[in-house]
């Protein structure tokens, strides 16, 4: 309530106070006046009097009664205007404080003091949930902060903290589910060797006294196939490892682990064989597997699939192989086979329902994955695989992925020396078949 609000107040009452004063003189008057008089009243006169002044009487009562609140009521605007005044000189005092955080020695002291009390805080362990405001009734006073505020650090701003949730958002790569499909096995050398039958016996119709003339043996082939080295080298501080929000170690072999995946997925498609495992891809055209070659069928347009030219690619491999086959692309080049229609502008392919794997690419009948490391659609690009890539792909692991921590050679950094030794390459040339988009 402001100042002029309760002298307002005050000349009221002293108004209401000053009639009151007259109208009791002028019942005193009245008294006097009328006393005389009494004596020659009778008795109905009387009645009618003494009924006026009870009614009088009550009046003064009524009126009273009134200014005893009226003066309740002054004392209390008097003893909340003095607590205003106070309360206002206590802000008058506050705001004529020197602000913080200003260009003086003490401020820069209070604030160097501020930062390092709530660091330590931040990177204190308690098991109990220990408030900052606690921490710091248990440490030593900082300087006084005149006003709170989010936008400056040491006037508040440590105390909005952004919440870490427990899960980093961390970007997805594509890659190829050649692991997933071809066949795996583990090794304890450097090399696997496998032995080719390749060949086959003659026969032919005798009669019954004929002797046969066919001494055609089937011969075998040896091949091997060289495992390679993967490696990465990571670091971060000791610091960082015991400060982290993460699991830093744990948060760093999945980042390993994640390329070196994606790494040898592209390698068992695509890898030349030199220093690294030989990919589908990586073999000559033709159809005499003794030469290790991959038959190659062209689609018959240079810019997309055609219907046709999948129909040959998928009638190119023996029959054996179809129950297990399926077909290898790009995720992009699923959205060109799906628009692929009919004369009558209806869609040839489509998608089939799987209630245990949920929405599942098909393709003539088989199965499809998308492998990210596939060519894409362009002329003479070889965009599509098809064929059991169990029986005609191997992986060859000699060892997992091996961690070798090192704290030592490059200090203040924990080195992590990552390795893995992995090799692949086609072993049934046969059971593969390659779609080429025309020239």
């Amino acid at each position: 309530m402001s100042e002029a609000v309760i002298t307002e107040v005050k000349d009221a009452l002293k108004g209401m106070e000053t009639k009151f004063n007259t109208a009791m003189s002028g019942l005193d008057a009245f008294k006097s006046e009328i006393a005389p008089k009494l004596g020659k009243m009778d008795a109905f006169d009387e009645a009618k009097f003494n009924k006026v002044s009870e009614t009088i009487a009550s009046a003064v009562e009524e009126s009273q009664k009134l200014t005893g609140k009226l003066k309740a009521a002054e004392d209390a605007f008097e003893t909340k205007h003095k607590l205003l005044e106070a309360e206002l000189n206590g802000v008058k005092t506050a705001l004529n404080r020197p602000a913080a955080g200003g260009s003086n020695d003490s401020d820069k002291e209070a604030k160097a003091q501020h930062k390092k009390l709530f660091n330590q805080f931040a990177r204190s362990k308690k098991s109990n949930q220990q408030d900052f405001h606690e921490f710091i009734e248990a440490s030593d006073a900082p300087a006084e902060v005149k006003a709170l505020s989010v936008g400056s650090d040491p006037d508040g701003g440590y105390l909005v903290m952004p919440e870490f949730g427990g899960i980093i958002q961390t970007k997805v790569f594509e890659t190829s589910p050649i692991r997933q499909l071809a066949s795996v096995v583990n090794i304890s050398t450097d090399a696997y060797e496998y032995v080719l039958d390749n060949g086959e016996a003659d026969g032919e119709w005798v009669g019954e006294t004929t002797a046969p003339t066919t001494e055609t043996t089937p011969q075998f082939g040896k091949k091997s196939i060289v495992v390679h080295e993967l490696a990465a080298k990571p670091k971060a501080t000791q610091k960082m490892i015991d400060d982290g929000i993460v699991d830093i170690e744990a948060w760093l072999a999945g980042k390993v682990a994640d390329i070196f995946a994606r790494k040898e997925a592209t390698a068992f498609v695509s890898g030349n064989g030199v220093g690294k495992p030989r990919g589908i891809l990586s073999y000559a055209a033709g159809t005499d597997i003794t030469q290790e070659q991959i038959e190659q069928v062209v689609t018959g347009s240079a810019s997309t699939f055609t219907y046709d030219g999948m129909v040959d690619l998928q009638n190119a491999l023996k029959e054996p192989y179809q129950a297990n086959a399926s077909f290898l692309y790009k995720r992009a080049t699923n959205a060109a086979l799906l628009k692929i229609k009919d004369l009558e502008g209806r869609p040839i392919f489509n998608m089939t329902y799987d209630k245990n794997a949920g929405l599942r690419p098909t393709l003539l009948g088989q199965t499809a994955y998308f492998a990210n490391d596939m060519p894409a659609i362009a002329s003479n690009a070889l965009a599509m695989a098809y064929g059991d890539i169990k029986a005609g792909y191997q992986i060859v692991d000699r060892i997992g992925i091996r961690v070798l921590r090192d704290p030592y050679t490059n200090k203040p950094f924990v080195i992590y020396y990552t390795t893995k030794r992995v090799g692949g390459g086609v072993i049934n040339h046969e059971a593969l078949k390659l779609g080429k988009i025309s020239t």
